[in-house]
C-alpha cells in the first residue's frame, strides 16, 4: 500500500525552481512552458516560497502589472508560508497534514536542499493508480 511509504517514492524528483528575485514574467514563463501548477522559491540555496500561476492570476487581477516591463519581482508574490517535508516522512502523514490544513504542495528537502514536490496532482495521480491496480 501507497501510505507506508515515504513521500521521496511518490514526489516529482528535482523539480524547477525560481530565484526569489526572479522577475515574476519569468516565473509565468517557467509555469507555462513546463506545464506545472506549483515553483518552487528558492534565495539562494535555501528554500524560501512557492508561486503558483493562481498567485500570478490573482495579482493581475488586482491590477498588478506582471508583463516583463513591469518591476515586479516573485518575491511580492509567492507564499512564504510553505510545507517542507524530509524524504523519508511517510506519506500517509503528509497527506494528512496536506489535507487538515488546506495545503495543496509540500517541498520535499535533507538539509535544506530542494529533492522534490508532491502537489495534490501527484496524489491524484497515485490515487488513481491505486484504484487501476497499478
Amino acid at each position: 500500500m501507497l501510505s507506508g511509504n515515504p513521500i521521496e517514492s511518490v514526489m516529482t524528483p528535482y523539480p524547477y525552481s525560481i530565484e526569489m528575485d526572479a522577475h515574476v514574467s519569468s516565473a509565468k514563463a517557467m509555469l507555462t512552458q513546463f506545464r506545472i501548477r506549483h515553483l518552487p522559491v528558492k534565495e539562494g540555496d535555501k528554500l524560501a516560497g512557492v508561486i503558483t500561476m493562481r498567485d500570478i492570476t490573482r495579482a493581475e487581477a488586482c491590477g498588478i502589472d506582471t508583463s516583463t516591463s513591469s518591476d515586479v519581482r516573485v518575491r511580492q508574490l509567492c507564499n512564504t508560508n510553505v510545507y517542507v517535508v524530509r524524504p523519508a516522512e511517510p506519506l500517509v502523514n503528509v497527506l494528512k497534514y496536506m489535507a487538515e490544513h488546506y495545503i495543496d504542495s509540500a517541498l520535499v528537502a535533507r538539509s535544506g536542499k530542494l529533492e522534490g514536490i508532491f502537489t495534490f496532482t501527484d496524489a491524484f495521480k497515485r490515487y488513481a493508480d491505486l484504484l487501476s491496480g497499478k
